[in-house]
């Protein structure tokens, strides 16, 4: 545990255990002061929609009455009175926007008199209703140009001692004198999803599609007689029932009011919550260190104690507190375990020394002698190889070396005796012959010259020019694109040319056989440095890849067809001899580039 953590635990601990409670009762409170919020805010609802159900009542009763007093007025002495030329029913309804159009019914709610723009409105429905009630009844809506959304209304009146009933069609434009404008959003209409009004847009003229899907959910909930509280989506409204016309009304708002209502009561008491914030952290601090003072300050006694012991400091060991508690009882069984330690670590401390100075010893003697091995080893390879090598190259050269001139000398005397006159096959397979023998002598020389060891003959002579001369004795195919790059300044180099001239070969050689279809052979000399010259030899063929760069060197090892692979490791040979530095760098697709690195001669 690290230092410091412990009082950190501490701390936390008690800071989740003095806020969790203040959290915990947050919640509550909130969810408390949430409900009642809303049980306030659905309050002024359900008294809003009362508002608004008796506004559409005093707006069909007020009609009622208008309807009744204008009958009075007209007092009709015979039915045959009221018909389609009477003046002052024909001039009521021009002057008079409350009232589209009149109909006179008998008891029977047979029509006999209408009075009102065609084609008729139906108002058969609303008298049979007057009849069966004996009141004002609201019927059925229509729209008639120029006057909008009406509703139909149906009175029972009398002259001469006689019933009669008038259906009256009155525009809805009014509706909005009835309307107060209050807390929150309105929507009126039908069971059958007919929007009559809206606080947003007034009086509608039958259908809005915006409200369609609020309508249908609304319409199933709603009950005649009772006020019902509804939550829906982010809204929270009252739904009721017009007893007068059937309509549904509903008063709603938003819900988001009642969160901004706890915002805003947090807002004006942020002060005194931070305040309780800003006590329970510092009871937390006090009481943590309080705490800490008690557990931490003994166990850091003990933790000094045992590292003075680890380090062999007995004597400055620090007093142990021994409180009359659990941590004095654990204080005076560490006491006991550390006299206990003090001699188990001194003969601890005596064993590794001991061990220390038998293992350095032990290494000084080991690594010395496996380095004789290693070296020993590696010579007695090398030697042995070495011995191997040069042997089979006495013997290739005297077996084999000698019989194959002998072969081509017949060959040559073959050849010349026959003339231009020979068969063309038989010529064809003196070539066949004849480039064999030339590629057996090839490998005989490449195993020679490895085996082969002389002594140096060392000349300095300009980089630029000797590879000039190199490369102008070379055959160089013509699918192949020779490019070269000299230094234009003397690059002394002091070297055995004859070694280096086959070490140069044999690379210019590869670069030629991986690229049979012809490519790109660039050579490139440059100094490098101050003290130091390059000779580099690039071609563009498919590269060499990288697991198998650090083996090609190797003797005997190569990835051709025909060959012996000792051509790389003449040119390792070589370079290590001279005192050159090779460098290979190859991309798989691209190329290869090699690269002889030469110490330049003092002039």
């Amino acid at each position: 545990m690290r230092k410091g953590q412990l009082r950190r635990l501490i701390f936390f601990s008690l800071i989740i255990t003095a806020l969790l409670p203040l959290v915990m009762s947050f919640f509550f409170t909130h969810r408390a002061e949430s409900e009642l919020l809303k049980e306030e805010e659905l309050n002024l609802l359900k008294n809003f929609n009362i508002v608004i159900n008796k506004g559409v009542d005093s707006f069909f009763q007020n009609n009622s009455i208008l309807l009744n007093n204008f009958l009075t007025i007209h007092t009709f002495h015979d039915r045959s009175e009221i018909n389609l030329t009477h003046k002052d029913i024909s001039d009521f309804i021009k002057e008079n926007s409350e009232f589209v159009s009149l109909a006179f019914f008998d008891s029977s709610a047979k029509e006999y008199a209408y009075f009102g723009p065609s084609p008729k409105f139906k108002f058969n429905q609303e008298i049979k209703n007057t009849l069966q009630t004996g009141a004002l009844t609201v019927g059925n809506l229509g729209v008639v140009k120029g006057k909008g959304l009406t509703a139909a209304i149906a009175i029972k009146n009398s002259f001469l001692n006689k019933t009669y009933f008038v259906g009256a069609q009155i525009p809805l434009s009014n509706l909005n004198n009835y309307l107060p404008i209050g807390r929150g959003n309105v929507l009126i209409f039908t069971r059958n999803g007919l929007l009559i009004y809206s606080s947003e847009s007034g009086i509608n003229e039958g259908s809005s599609i915006s409200y369609k899907k609020e309508m249908a959910r609304l319409a199933p909930k709603a009950e005649e007689g009772k006020l019902i509280a509804i939550e829906m989506d982010n809204d929270l409204g009252v739904l009721s029932v017009n007893d007068l016309s059937g309509w549904l009304i509903y008063t709603y708002d938003s819900a988001s009011k009642v969160q901004g209502g706890l915002i805003s009561l947090y807002k004006r008491f942020y002060k005194e919550i931070l305040i309780i914030i800003a006590i329970v952290f510092l009871f937390a601090l006090f009481m943590s260190i309080y705490v800490s003072g008690i557990m931490i300050t003994p166990l850091n006694t003990m933790t000094k104690a045992f590292k003075k012991i680890e380090q062999g400091e007995e004597n400055e060991i620090p007093d142990l507190p021994f409180p009359d508690n659990e941590i004095g009882a654990l204080s005076l069984a560490f006491a006991k375990m550390l006299d206990s330690l003090k001699i188990r670590f001194d003969e601890l401390r005596q064993e590794r020394e001991d061990l220390a100075e038998l293992n350095q010893s032990l290494q000084i003697r080991v690594g010395s002698r496996t380095k004789e091995l290693r070296t020993a080893l590696n010579e007695l390879i090398k030697k042995e190889r070495l011995a191997a090598i040069g042997q089979m190259a006495s013997i290739v050269s005297h077996e084999i070396k000698n019989p194959l001139a002998v072969i081509k000398n017949a060959l040559y005397l073959i050849k010349a005796r026959l003339g231009n006159g020979a068969d063309v096959k038989i010529a064809k397979n003196f070539k066949v012959i004849d480039d064999e023998i030339n590629q057996a002598n090839s490998i005989i020389e490449e195993i020679l010259g490895y085996a082969r060891t002389r002594e140096q003959i060392l000349t300095t002579i300009d980089l630029s020019l000797y590879a000039r001369e190199i490369l102008s004795s070379y055959p160089i195919p013509k699918n192949i694109q020779l490019t070269t790059y000299f230094y234009t300044e003397d690059l002394p180099v002091t070297i055995d040319t004859e070694e280096m001239k086959q070490a140069l070969r044999n690379i210019v050689a590869n670069a030629i056989e991986v690229m049979p279809d012809g490519g790109m052979l660039v050579v490139k000399t440059k100094r490098v440095q101050e003290d130091y010259a390059s000779l580099s030899v690039t071609d563009n063929g498919p590269g060499i890849p990288e697991e198998l760069q650090e083996q090609i060197f190797t003797p005997f090892f190569t990835t051709k067809a025909r060959g012996t692979g000792l051509g790389l490791a003449v040119v390792k040979k070589v370079c290590s001899r001279n005192k050159v530095e090779f460098k290979l760098k190859s991309e798989v697709g691209k190329g290869t580039k090699m690269t002889f690195i030469f110490k330049l001669a003092k002039k």
